[in-house]
């Protein structure tokens, strides 16, 4: 891989990680249709601690309350013990769903159709969703009025997304709103849920990582993938939280059917 692939993936990563667009689906589509080979498993590692790093940052007050309260429970406040507790349910079904089928979703990153269909998926749930949201404006329950129910059911959304083409964000906010909740408090939700399950995975291959950058000299190429992943993904967060509650999830559900349909062609194209 060269440095301006890794410098383009690393935009493509921190863009689209928190963006309900899907990350693991453009990681596969976009070197699909650019010719290029498909990264490693440790340059996207790279790239994945890169948004960590941002999303950690824009966070960092609440990040911060979660970390003391993990560490000093019983001297934590209401709040920071009850969003500490949903955190941890809305994480154990991508954990679990993540170790018991690990094989076959590495199969899947390999199928550039299955991926592309996978897109035009979470733009249908996006659309359906934000229509379901307009026809029934009835008041949206706040982040301080998530309930275990809904951290459940989120966490759900979130292990389906560790299929390549369905969006984590997206997946997670959708079942957010779908529960009840505001598209802010969804949100806002759906990134701090993120944070631990980006630690996890980033800690797990973080072996394999130093094993192929130091075997291979490919140090270069995942730092500057993982600086250019952590910078967009830093504007992306910030962009997004305000572009979500103005203009809601159908442009990006609009964009996403675009992008199956560019998938599919270049597949067709191709034989």
């Amino acid at each position: 891989m060269s440095i301006l692939e890794a410098l383009i993936l690393g935009l493509v990563q921190g863009l689209t990680e928190f963006i309900p667009i899907s990350s693991s689906g453009h990681l596969t589509i976009v070197p699909f249709i650019a010719g290029w080979d498909e990264p490693t498993l440790a340059f996207t590692v790279a790239v994945h601690a890169g948004t960590l790093v941002a999303v950690a940052w824009v966070f960092r007050d609440q990040v911060g309350r979660l970390a003391r309260t993990t560490l000093r429970y019983r001297s934590a406040t209401a709040w920071e013990q009850r969003m500490l507790k949903l955190i941890a349910i809305g994480t154990v079904p991508a954990v679990i769903v993540g170790i018991t089928l690990e094989g076959p979703i590495s199969q899947a990153f390999e199928r550039p159709v299955l991926v592309s269909f996978l897109l035009g998926v979470t733009g249908y749930f996006l659309l359906s969703t934000e229509t379901r949201h307009e026809h029934h404006p009835n008041p949206r329950r706040v982040e301080s009025e998530i309930r275990e129910l809904d951290a459940g059911v989120i966490g759900v959304g979130q292990a389906l997304a560790v299929l390549p083409g369905i969006s984590r964000s997206g997946a997670t906010i959708v079942a957010g709103m779908r529960m009840g909740l505001s598209r802010a408090a969804a949100t806002r939700f759906s990134f701090l849920l993120s944070i631990p399950i980006l630690i996890g995975a980033t800690l797990a291959q973080i072996p394999d990582m130093l094993d192929e950058g130091l075997g291979s000299g490919a140090g270069g190429v995942f730092f500057v993938g993982a600086v250019s992943a952590g910078v967009s993904g830093f504007f992306a967060v910030r962009w997004f939280l305000g572009i979500v509650t103005r203009r809601g999830l159908r442009p990006f559900g609009v964009y996403l059917i675009f992008a199956m349909v560019a998938g599919l062609i270049t597949a067709l194209a191709r034989g």
